[in-house]
């Protein structure tokens, strides 16, 4: 907040000077004056001084707004980013962020793992293998395995897919 006491100091340190300019116009003393002159001056100087101090204080106010102003547009960045996806339950309780149809751009849809995007981080899993009836993928930031879909048991997966 702006320092009300610099402004304040420079607008009663005028009316001083203003006080003493008028006072010195009735003075026909030139030692009078003289003295007059130096206590206006030193008025004048007392409210540049405020003032360069409000203007200083003014400045340092405004890069601290232009420092938030970068703060909270990184952090809207970073938003619009996370809410590109969407949880998603892919069966067998296994669960991941998966990148939206409709924010694609272009990219290919791509899970992300749940763990990671927690931690405010988005890392795209890697599919690694597929073994009875699941897929298999692994975090490249955590390096945790993640399976996704139902487990078959071998046997029931064998009957299912007969060229086993």
């Amino acid at each position: 907040m702006v320092d009300i006491s610099a402004i304040t100091g420079a607008i009663t340190a005028l009316k001083s000077a203003n006080d003493i300019a008028q006072a010195m116009v009735g003075l026909r003393d030139a030692a009078a004056f003289q003295s007059k002159l130096i206590e206006f001056q030193n008025k004048i100087i007392e409210a540049n001084a405020s003032a360069f101090a409000a203007q200083d204080e003014r400045a340092e106010l405004l890069r601290k707004i232009a420092d938030l102003d970068k703060q909270v547009e990184k952090l809207t960045a970073e938003k619009r980013k996370f809410d590109r996806y969407q949880l998603k339950d892919f069966g067998g309780n296994s669960f991941a962020y998966e990148l939206k149809a409709s924010e694609a751009n272009g990219e290919p849809i791509h899970r992300a793992c749940a763990t990671c995007f927690q931690d405010e981080r988005i890392s795209i899993l890697q599919f690694s293998h597929q073994s009875e009836g699941q897929d298999w993928y692994t975090c490249p930031r955590c390096k945790e395995p993640q399976h996704f879909g139902a487990h078959v048991r071998r046997e029931s997966y064998r009957s299912h897919h007969s060229d086993f």
